[in-house]
């Protein structure tokens, strides 16, 4: 039922990132799981590359139709659950012939405690989507057993953590809040974030400590750290794009999976997305 967000998941990320001639490129993952024991479907798939200081984060639709070695064609996002960081990354290499390799995971929780702890973002929720962003809100409340507060209006509005994680979660089959424009809520949060991250240089530098214990990565700490400053300096944001193109796949229903992400042609797609991250 969860799903996760860009959110904290960039600002860690791109906090990470190698300063180097040849493309780097890291898989951030993010779990829907909020039960510490259990782990759940990667309901956020990103490649973040970085080639001397260019950063560009490419998402991957969750819903993307593939073949998971063991299991049969399934979701990709279903691959995490399956088999953790190692299976996800080695389907995506094999059905799109990239050579990933480096990875960083977070989880439920972290997103929202990451974005209180730079005092929310401010993002424009549109009067349409106001109902189910409350939904979600309210959800989470449950879930936690606590009181959230709910949105009171649409427009430009600041977010606590777990409504900006309310707002990137929205995703209604059947509507224009499906799966393609979930993500490009995504993108709005993490934009928002990594605004606030590059404005307030020095409370994101303090929690840099945080950050670090909220994920696991095979990123050296030492890189993180340096890295972390280097982008903090930079006046751009990184360019920001999804995989794969909606002319690129059709929306089928599958029995025993629902909607899924079916790509026409894996050999041109698998070229673009070679690409996208190079």
């Amino acid at each position: 039922m969860s799903k996760i967000y860009y959110t904290c998941l960039l600002v860690v990320l791109c906090s990470m990132l190698f300063q180097t001639s040849q493309a780097q490129q890291i898989v951030l993952i993010g779990s829907d799981s909020r039960d510490k024991d259990v782990r759940g479907n990667a309901d956020l798939i990103m490649i973040i590359t970085v080639r001397n200081k260019a950063v560009k984060l490419t998402s991957i639709m969750r819903d993307t139709f593939v073949f998971i070695k063991g299991h049969g064609n399934q979701k990709l996002n279903a691959a995490y659950r399956l088999g953790g960081s190692k299976l996800l990354i080695s389907t995506i290499n094999s059905n799109f012939k990239t050579s990933l390799s480096s990875c960083i995971e977070t989880d439920f929780d972290n997103t929202a405690d990451v974005i209180d702890s730079f005092g929310g973002i401010t993002v424009e929720v549109e009067p349409d989507i106001l109902p189910y962003v409350n939904q979600y809100i309210q959800g989470q409340a449950t879930a936690k057993g606590v009181d959230l507060p709910l949105l009171k209006r649409s427009g430009k509005t600041k977010l606590t953590g777990e409504q900006a994680l309310a707002f990137a979660r929205v995703r209604v089959p059947g509507t224009k809040y499906d799966d393609f424009a979930r993500v490009e809520r995504q993108k709005i949060v993490t934009k928002a974030a990594l605004n606030y991250a590059i404005g307030h240089k020095s409370t994101s530098i303090k929690n840099i400590g945080k950050l670090w214990k909220m994920i696991n990565t095979d990123v050296a700490l030492r890189d993180y750290i340096g890295t972390f400053s280097n982008f903090l300096s930079r006046p751009t944001l990184p360019k920001s794009q999804s995989f794969p193109h909606y002319k690129d796949y059709s929306n089928e229903r599958i029995e025993g999976l629902g909607w899924v992400l079916k790509v026409k042609d894996m050999r041109a797609a698998s070229a673009k997305l070679r690409a996208m991250i190079d």
